[in-house]
């Protein structure tokens, strides 16, 4: 995924957080999308439209590479697009550095009032966000330099992600982005590992987890009948814990979930045996 995508797929979820990421005081809804200048056929990185009255149209160029013409070719394309259209709205014209050392620092132009030019370094933008949360958490590995912070960082991140008001798929979206963002930042890092922190969360603090402890619990009280009420609890305690440990490996490598009713009828060593084999297949 380019950078470029990443946006993309990040202000498409919610249009707004770009106006938040660059402190961007407009009014009104925007909608959002990728739009191309037929002379030239050059698709902007993103557009954004007023979709409640009047305002604004805003053109976004991310910028993660030298290119010391970057300003002469988005106002290249900019005026393209108006000799193309009937509008004569103001613009805003964005261009969002991800490393300040891409700014050429030589914009040739300025824009009469109520047009403007805007320059941003994403690692600034994102100290001025401080702790807050929303959808722009998923930027929040490009301002981190520590790398021994990562591990809390990332659940801090998620935990973040989670509580958003969002439908389920758009938190998964925003998850995978995360993971990629992590994986730019810190590029020795595989994709697996990356999973494993966002994704294995302690068993005891996962709903899934305490239902199938629970499982295992009750299960072992009844077995706790033939077998003596303290070791039946124990096992079934056991139990609940390497059923749970054993569907959340089977999600992370992405197979089918064994049912828990088939997984309560195995005996505790065949579920050891299980989990042992799944933890071999993650390793490598």
């Amino acid at each position: 995924m380019k950078s470029d995508a990443l946006f993309y797929e990040l202000f498409k979820i919610e249009p707004e957080s770009l106006f938040e990421l660059v402190k961007l005081d407009v009014e009104g809804e925007y909608s959002f999308e990728s739009i191309t200048t037929k002379t030239t056929e050059k698709r902007f990185d993103g557009f954004f439209r007023r979709t409640d009255g009047d305002g604004p149209d805003i053109f976004l160029e991310i910028q993660a590479y030298d290119d010391p013409k970057i300003y002469w070719r988005l106002f290249r394309e900019i005026c393209t697009r108006y000799e193309q259209s009937d509008t004569c709205i103001p613009f805003m014209a964005i261009v969002l550095f991800t490393d300040e050392k891409y700014d050429p620092d030589n914009c040739p132009l300025c824009c009469a009032y109520p047009s403007e030019i805007i320059r941003a370094n994403l690692k600034d933008c994102l100290t001025l966000l401080k702790d807050r949360s929303g959808v722009l958490t998923v930027l929040k590995p490009f301002g981190l330099s520590d790398r021994n912070r990562l591990p809390e960082s990332v659940l801090k991140w998620k935990a973040e992600i989670e509580s958003l008001s969002l439908p389920e798929y758009k938190i998964k979206k925003l998850t995978e982005l995360l993971e990629y963002v992590i994986l730019q930042c810190f590029p020795k890092l595989t994709l697996k590992e990356i999973q494993t922190m966002i994704r294995l969360t302690p068993l005891e603090e996962t709903v899934a987890g305490q239902e199938l402890i629970q499982i295992g619990i009750e299960k072992g009280i009844e077995q706790g009948i033939e077998k003596g009420i303290e070791q039946g609890i124990e096992q079934g305690i056991e139990q609940g814990e390497l059923i749970g440990k054993i569907q959340l490996m089977q999600n992370i490598l992405k197979r089918p979930r064994s049912a828990k009713t088939k997984l309560l009828r195995k005996s505790l060593q065949e579920l050891k045996d299980m989990l042992k084999k799944l933890e071999k297949d993650f390793g490598h």
